[in-house]
């Protein structure tokens, strides 16, 4: 009997290493590692650098390409992938993003600027060996060339209102067309597709309609810009909650069971004993 509680110790003990070893909160997909944390409120944190078409009258439609240069954990501030690649967790990958479908519905002028509000859209994020030419000289080329691989995570807007609207964005000034300062856009996204996908499916986020949730939240900044494909370039944060894959939480799983079994033979053990 005291040999088997000690196999049965040896073996919760053997399972409580491999689940505390899992519990490192990382995943890697595709070469890219993801912390693991799923704390109210959006605890990964990641920054992108876009380029985009520009936005005049209702009827455009906003599109873009950039690169993911960011991906860490935000309570702890500890960086996993870095652009391009000189830190733990990137191994040689580049992440492009691509968007478009965004179309403007409503331009409602002010004061300061204008509200724009937009309907429809897509962004999806894809994995490269190497970094991608995104300033080609045309347009059409640059989307081209940061689509040209794996999917990695592919977004969809989520509609905010009664209107369908899937993202709000502020511009500063008098015109639309030459704006002045940083203009501020604000979007949900819900996961539709790519090898990461169910890593970051949390439906966390409130999207303030109809109780419909989303599982990321986008805010943006924008400017104008020279000597690009795209007049208007900028940094996009993304947050989103984590979950890790369903064989960690098997794993774990089985250890808690081997562990509460153990400890229910030891109790049965001593209480004969006594």
């Amino acid at each position: 009997m005291r040999l088997n509680g000690l196999f049965l110790g040896t073996l919760a003990a053997g399972l409580l290493s491999a689940t505390a070893a899992l519990a490192v909160p990382t995943a890697t997909v595709d070469g890219i590692t993801i912390p693991i944390d799923s704390a109210s409120g959006g605890a990964v944190f990641s920054v992108q650098v876009d380029r985009e078409t520009r936005i005049t009258q209702v009827g455009d439609v906003l599109s873009g390409v950039g690169v993911l240069n960011q991906i860490q954990d935000f309570p702890s501030s500890t960086t996993t992938y870095l652009q391009p690649c000189s830190t733990v967790g990137c191994a040689g990958t580049f992440l492009t993003d691509s968007f478009s479908g965004l179309t403007v519905r409503s331009i409602v002028p002010s004061s300061t600027g204008f509200d724009v509000y937009l309907t429809g859209g897509m962004l999806n994020y894809y994995i490269h060996s190497t970094l991608p030419d995104l300033n080609t000289g045309n347009q059409a080329t640059d989307f081209s060339n940061a689509v040209s691989s794996t999917l990695f995570l592919s977004l969809q807007p989520a509609v905010f209102d009664s209107f369908g609207d899937t993202m709000h964005i502020f511009v500063p000034g008098n015109s639309l067309a030459e704006f002045s300062g940083n203009a501020q856009g604000d979007a949900f996204l819900n996961v539709v597709g790519g090898d990461a996908a169910h890593f970051f499916d949390t439906n966390t986020f409130s999207t303030g309609f109809n109780n419909t949730t989303a599982d990321l939240a986008f805010v943006g900044n924008a400017r104008q810009v020279s000597g690009a494909d795209f007049p208007i370039g900028g940094s996009d944060d993304l947050f989103a909650n984590t979950v890790p894959e369903p064989a960690s939480l098997a794993i774990l799983g089985a250890g808690l069971f081997v562990i509460g079994w153990s400890l229910r033979r030891r109790r049965n053990f001593f209480g004969s004993a006594i």
